[in-house]
């Protein structure tokens, strides 16, 4: 059940669970929740459940009952963190108030702050014995027992940190330790965004209950002299201080003294820590600059180890699901290349993202057709992926049902058109080897021009016959044939093959890639096409895959 947290404008709050009862709220001593507040009415509003949750009703107050800023009417159904605001009264459903961080922009120059220190000072190697010496010769026992203290306070403070935690639960648990051995009224945690280098208030606490309905404004100039300057500031007795004194936040705060501690992990400064102090008697001292500038950087050191080891486990789960991904798109790739005598038929597929976005099929039709099917979809990685699994699945319902191929690619290419956007579009080839007749029937869709070398080493390019998958609707794809004759080899291939480039930008090109077919077409097919990926990787110097790779080679034996 929900609570009722209650602020009243003098006094302490205090909570109020709800229950199934129904709540009266107003000035009369009858109410169960009653108000000492002259304005409010008697019997002023209830709360009660229903079955769609807990509604406010006012009972036509004289002040009115305000819910978030606007005056109720009537009935209204409560939220979590809603502001109900009665007379001087504010009372917050399910949720405890919670003070907002601001930061706001003033005349105040940080140059004039009681206390300005660099960070790098700060953290140096503490003093030798000699240095609490008095002028005397004695020891200065009083500086000897503070710097004792902060050597036991940073020994725990470097075992209740020592334990790994998310990161959430860490900002969290650093400012409770923080506020253990440092007492603070007022305190906020701020992390860089890595994407702006906006400062994002993390964790903010409010000790005392005097300040809990009041937000946190803080100065951009301190903040920023704190960051630009990797320096802790210390600011005492700001209520006296002419240039601080004035300043709205600090008149309602009523704050003595407050400290600015940048969180640097001894590389960068990656947030700040900002604590104040108002209700308690004694101002922040020097040593008490010294000891959170320490705590800070174990803190700020804590923080990146922290994120580094999420990042890890972001990696390893990353990996897992790439090494899934790649299982999953290995059940899309023929598992085995066909058997369909007298043609030698042999195709693989090489991704540069663990997963890619080509793709090579064999579709049987009949006993003497069979279809192959290579096709690319723009851009790379587990999206392109997942794009050409739907195309495969597309691809599968249509063919063989529908066998003219330019019919089969026009609806392919609607399909694609209508579920995609408009960046997304794929290079597309349909061949059916009809080995009754020795010939080839295709379509190509502004993929890769196939090479078809005959026994003689000629070579034709099989062309588009249309634009890609995609880029318009309503299109019209040509079907072509040509005759597959003994000795002939088709090579289908996508742009990874022919794109691949040396340092000095130099393509592979069409040319190696007929070269390679024409000294290994004495080979078999599966041989034929390792070594056109030898030569491609020889050429370039690499020994994977710049862009998705992939390759079909039909073989015609002699």
């Amino acid at each position: 059940m929900p609570d009722l947290h209650v602020y009243p404008k003098t006094g302490d709050p205090f909570t109020l669970p709800l229950g199934a009862r129904k709540i009266c709220i107003g000035r009369a001593a009858t109410n169960d929740l009653v108000l000492s507040d002259h304005f409010s009415s008697g019997c002023h509003a209830s709360i009660f459940q229903t079955e769609k949750g807990f509604t406010l009703l006012d009972h036509g107050s004289k002040n009115g009952t305000f819910v978030n800023g606007r005056r109720v009417t009537g009935e209204i159904m409560l939220a979590r963190g809603d502001e109900i605001l009665i007379g001087s009264t504010k009372i917050y459903f399910d949720r405890e108030f919670q003070s907002s961080f601001e930061i706001v922009q003033d005349t105040t120059s940080a140059q004039g702050s009681n206390t300005i220190v660099q960070v790098k000072d700060i953290l140096k190697k503490p003093p030798s014995i000699g240095s609490f010496k008095t002028p005397g010769g004695g020891l200065d026992l009083e500086r000897l027992q503070q710097d004792q203290k902060m050597v036991a306070v940073m020994g725990e403070v470097s075992q209740a940190l020592i334990y790994h935690m998310p990161l959430d639960k860490l900002l969290n648990h650093i400012m409770d330790v923080l506020i253990q051995y440092l007492p603070m009224d007022r305190g906020v945690l701020m992390l860089k965004d890595p994407a702006n280098e906006q400062l994002v208030p993390k964790v903010v606490r409010v000790q005392s209950s005097v300040l809990r309905t009041q937000n946190i404004a803080v100065s951009e100039t301190i903040l920023r002299t704190a960051l630009e300057k990797n320096s802790a500031i210390l600011i005492s007795d700001i209520l006296a201080d002419e240039r601080f004194g004035g300043q709205a936040s600090v008149i309602q705060a009523q704050i003595h003294s407050a400290m600015c501690i940048p969180l640097w992990n001894n590389m960068e400064i990656i947030g700040l820590i900002y604590a104040d102090r108002a209700s308690l008697v004694e101002q922040f001292t020097q040593e008490d600059l010294r000891l959170l500038t320490l705590l800070a950087n174990l803190a700020a050191v804590k923080i990146e180890n922290a994120r580094l080891y999420e990042d890890s486990l972001k990696m390893v789960q990353m990996e897992r699901e790439l090494t899934m991904a790649v299982e999953i798109q290995k059940n899309f790739l023929p598992k085995t290349d066909p058997s369909f005598e007298p043609y030698d038929i042999s195709g693989s597929m090489r991704a540069c993202h663990h997963v890619g976005g080509d793709y090579y099929d064999y579709l049987p039709i009949d006993a003497d057709r069979l279809g192959i099917v290579v096709a690319d979809v723009s851009g790379t990685g587990v999206s392109a992926a997942l794009f050409m699994a739907s195309l495969r699945g597309a691809l599968n319902e249509k063919f063989p049902v529908t066998l003219n191929l330019g019919e089969l690619t026009a609806k392919l290419n609607d399909y694609v058109h209508s579920s995609s956007d408009s960046h997304i579009f794929i290079s597309f080839f349909l061949g059916v080897v009809d080995r009754g007749k020795h010939e080839l029937t295709y379509v190509n869709a502004g993929h890769n021009p196939p090479l078809h070398l005959d026994g003689r080493g000629l070579v034709r390019r099989l062309e588009s016959t249309g634009l890609c998958l995609g880029m318009l609707g309503s299109q019209t794809y040509e079907e072509r044939t040509v005759p597959f004759a003994p000795g002939d080899i088709l090579c289908l291939y996508t742009d990874g093959i022919v794109e691949g480039r040396t340092k000095d930008k130099e393509l592979f090109g069409e040319e190696r890639l007929a070269d390679a077919l024409r000294a290994g077409s004495a080979l078999p097919a599966g041989a034929i096409m390792e070594r056109v990926y030898e030569a491609a990787f020889d050429f370039t110097g690499c020994a994977e895959a710049g862009d998705d790779m992939t390759l079909v080679v039909v073989k015609r034996k002699a």
